[in-house]
C-alpha cells in the first residue's frame, strides 16, 4: 500500500529544509562590538519547505521530498512540518550527518535580513520509486533549483505524468543552469533579480512577456511592495496591487508564503474543476484529467483570486518574526482584502 494516496497529496516539493534563528538587532555591527539583542526566535525554513508549509496552512495537502540530518535541528525540521500538517515520509533522515542552519540578523528599524548559513552535510536524495509514484499522483511539483539531479528526474517524470512543475526563482538564484529548468517549468513566478537576470529587461511587465513565450503557462514576477506582474495561459497580463503595511517588521518568507498561497489556491482549484468534470482534452491515470490541461483552463477570475490572496498573505507575514510563525489566519487575510 502507497504511503502517499493521491487523495492526499496536492503539492509535492523538493528543496532544502532547514532550521531558521532570527536575531533581531538595533543595528548591523561594522566592527568588534558588544550588542544586546532586542528578541531572537527560532523557526523552520527553507524556500520550498515554508511555501508548503504555508500551503498546508491554508489547506493543500503537501509533502516534502528532502533529506537532513539526524541531529537535533533535524528533528526539529520534522516536528515544525508536522505543525502545518506537511507529510514528510519522502524526507530521507541521514545518519551522522548535520542539517541545515541559517542564523539570520534582522534590522529592527527596516526589517532588512544579513543571512548566515550552514549547509546540511546530508547527501543529495536518491530518486526513488515512492517519489515517482509521489510526483505522478501529485498535482503540482514545487521546485526552486536545489538538488538539481534529483529535481531534473522529478521534472522528467512530472511532464510524461501531466504534472504542473512551478518553480520558485528567488533572488540571488539564477544562473546558466537555471535556464533550461526555468524554460520546462509550467509555473515560473520570480522575483525582481531572477527576472532581470533570465530576460536581460528591467521592464517587469515585459519581462513576464517573455518567461510566458519561453514556455511558462503562467508567469509571474514579484517585486516586494511594488505588487506583481502575470501573464495568464492565454497571453493576459494581469497586474496585482500590493497590500502596503505602515512598518516592516521582517521580510523572510514573504515571497516564500506568496508561492505556497497562491499553489494552495490553485490545487483548490484544479480540485473542484477535476470535481466537475467538464473540461474536454486529453486524459491520462485512466480517467484522470492531466493537471496541466486543467491549468490551461483556469479560469482569469480565480487565478486572479489566487493572486491577491498570496500577495495578501506575503503581506502581513512581514509583520512578525519568521517565515511562517507569523502567517495569518484565514480571517485576517480576507479582511485585508475586503
Amino acid at each position: 500500500m502507497s504511503i502517499f494516496p493521491q487523495k492526499n497529496i496536492d503539492i509535492v516539493g523538493i528543496g532544502a529544509s532547514t532550521l531558521d534563528r532570527f536575531i533581531v538587532v538595533d543595528h548591523y555591527p561594522t566592527g568588534r562590538e558588544v550588542q544586546q539583542v532586542v528578541s531572537s526566535t527560532t523557526d523552520g525554513g527553507g524556500p520550498v519547505a515554508t511555501a508548503l508549509a504555508v500551503a498546508g496552512k491554508y489547506g493543500a495537502r503537501t509533502a516534502m521530498i528532502d533529506s537532513i540530518g539526524d541531529d537535533m535541528v533535524g528533528r526539529h525540521i520534522l516536528d515544525d512540518f508536522e505543525k502545518y500538517n506537511v507529510n514528510t515520509n519522502a524526507i530521507q533522515v541521514e545518519s551522522g550527518t548535520n542539517s541545515g542552519v541559517a542564523t539570520i540578523l534582522v534590522k529592527q528599524s527596516t526589517g532588512e535580513r544579513a543571512v548566515f548559513f550552514e549547509r546540511s552535510t546530508a547527501t543529495e536524495p536518491d530518486f526513488l520509486e515512492v517519489h515517482k509514484q509521489l510526483i505522478e499522483d501529485a498535482y503540482i511539483l514545487h521546485i526552486n533549483g536545489r538538488h538539481r539531479q534529483l529535481m531534473r528526474s522529478a521534472m522528467a517524470v512530472a511532464k510524461e505524468a501531466g504534472t504542473i512543475i512551478s518553480l520558485d526563482g528567488g533572488a540571488q538564484r539564477y544562473d546558466e543552469d537555471m535556464k533550461p529548468i526555468t524554460e520546462d517549468s509550467h509555473i515560473v513566478i520570480v522575483a525582481r533579480d531572477y527576472a532581470e537576470k533570465y530576460t536581460g529587461t528591467t521592464n517587469l511587465e515585459d519581462a513576464c512577456r517573455i518567461i510566458h513565450d519561453r514556455g511558462a503557462l503562467i508567469a509571474g514576477v514579484t517585486d516586494g511592495a511594488n505588487g506583481s506582474y502575470f501573464v495568464w495561459p492565454d497571453g493576459t497580463a494581469y497586474r496585482c496591487e500590493p497590500f502596503p503595511q505602515k512598518s516592516i517588521v521582517d521580510t523572510t518568507g514573504a515571497g516564500d508564503s506568496f508561492h505556497g498561497a497562491f499553489l494552495a489556491n490553485l490545487a483548490h482549484i484544479i480540485n473542484h474543476m477535476k470535481g466537475q468534470e467538464t473540461i474536454s482534452t486529453s486524459k491520462s491515470h485512466g480517467a484522470s484529467i492531466r493537471a496541466v490541461e486543467l491549468l490551461k483552463h483556469c479560469a482569469h477570475s480565480d487565478l486572479e483570486k489566487a493572486t491577491i490572496f498570496a500577495s495578501a498573505v506575503a503581506s502581513l507575514n512581514t509583520q512578525g518574526i519568521g517565515g511562517r510563525s507569523p502567517l495569518p489566519t484565514l480571517q485576517s487575510v480576507q479582511e485585508l482584502i475586503g
